[in-house]
C-alpha cells in the first residue's frame, strides 16, 4: 500500500522529500547559496526513485526547487521573528552553588514525600523522572540532608560546582517551536555544555559547570540586549 502511494507522489513533493533528508543541503538553501539547476541534476536520481519513474526532466525539478526554498525561507523569516520576539521579552536570572544528584528511582519512590520536604527548605529544586532514575537538582548547602536521606547505595551520580541560568519568557514560548535549539545553539558555538536543561512552564532552566556560567549569562544577555536595541 505505501509502495503504491509513492508511486503517485508529485515532483514538488518527492523533492521536499529528498531535502528533508538532506539537512546540510536546506541549510544551504537558507543561506541562498545554492545553484538550483546543480542541484536538480544532483537529487534526481533520488526523486525518480521515490516518484517511481525516470527521465523527469531536470527542469521540472528545479522549479519545485525554487518553490520550496522561497516557502522554507518565508516559514524561517517568520519563525526566527516568532524567536527573536520571546527573547526580547525574556529575563535572565543566575544562580550559583548548585548541585546534580541522579538517583536509583526504585530505591526512593517511597521517600519522595521526605525529599520534598527538604526540597521545600532549598532555595533552588528541580525533580526530573526518568525511565528508571531521578535526577535532582538543587542548592549545594542541601547535599548533606541529601545524602542522608536518599542513601549513598542509591546515588548514581553527584555533579558538584554547577551553575543555573533561568530564562524567563512570555506565554508564547509554549508553542513556539525552535526556542530551545536557538538557546542552545547560542551556547554550542561559544563551547559551552549544558549540563542539564529543563523546561518548566515559562520558564527554561539551563545548568552549566560553574567556571562557564558567567561567559553563558554574558552570551544570552547580549543577545537579548541586541534583540532589544533593534526594536
Amino acid at each position: 500500500m505505501n509502495r503504491k502511494l509513492e508511486r503517485n507522489i508529485s515532483i514538488s513533493k518527492a523533492v521536499r522529500k529528498v531535502l528533508y533528508n538532506h539537512p546540510c543541503i536546506l541549510d544551504s538553501i537558507k543561506m541562498e547559496i545554492v545553484n538550483y539547476s546543480a542541484l536538480a541534476s544532483k537529487i534526481k536520481g533520488e526523486v525518480e526513485r521515490i516518484i517511481g519513474r525516470r527521465n523527469i526532466r531536470p527542469e521540472a525539478i528545479k522549479m519545485a526547487l525554487i518553490r520550496f526554498s522561497e516557502k522554507l525561507r518565508r516559514d524561517e523569516k517568520n519563525l526566527e521573528n516568532k524567536i527573536r520576539s520571546i527573547m526580547e521579552r525574556s529575563i535572565l536570572e543566575l544562580k550559583g552553588d548548585i548541585s546534580i544528584m541522579t538517583v536509583r528511582q526504585e530505591r526512593i519512590t517511597y521517600k519522595l514525600d521526605r525529599i520534598m520536604g527538604i526540597a521545600d527548605k532549598s532555595r533552588f529544586f528541580q525533580l526530573t523522572q526518568g525511565t528508571k532514575t531521578f535526577t535532582l537538582i538543587f542548592d549545594r548547602t542541601m547535599t548533606e540532608e541529601m545524602v542522608e536521606e536518599i542513601g549513598c547505595e542509591n546515588i548514581l551520580s553527584h555533579i558538584k560546582n554547577q551553575s543555573a541560568i533561568i530564562i524567563k519568557s512570555p506565554s508564547q514560548v509554549l508553542n513556539t517551536p525552535g526556542f530551545m535549539a536557538y538557546i542552545t545553539s547560542q551556547l554550542a558555538r561559544n563551547g559551552i555544555n549544558i549540563t542539564q536543561m529543563v523546561s518548566c512552564y515559562e520558564d527554561t532552566i539551563l545548568i552549566v559547570d560553574r567556571s562557564e556560567a558567567g561567559r553563558a549569562f554574558k552570551i544570552l544577555e547580549e543577545d537579548i540586549l541586541g534583540i532589544r536595541s533593534e526594536v
